[in-house]
């Protein structure tokens, strides 16, 4: 559990979810390799990444 001021978990949870957007930038570049679609959605203290179809993935609030 987090026990830091609540400055320092504000800016953990950017960093957070900074790292959940180039993770779904990482899952376009793989579904655009051709070899299938992944599916479904990943939980992070970022966010939601989520895969919508024909729009890639992206990170949304939970």
């Amino acid at each position: 559990m987090f026990t830091g001021t609540a400055q320092e978990l504000r800016e953990r949870e950017e960093q957070a979810r900074q790292l959940a957007e180039q993770a779904a930038a990482l899952l376009d570049q793989i579904d655009a390799l051709g070899l299938g679609q992944g599916g479904g959605q990943l939980h992070t203290p970022g966010g939601m990444i989520r895969n919508r179809p024909g729009q890639g993935w992206c990170v949304t609030d939970r």
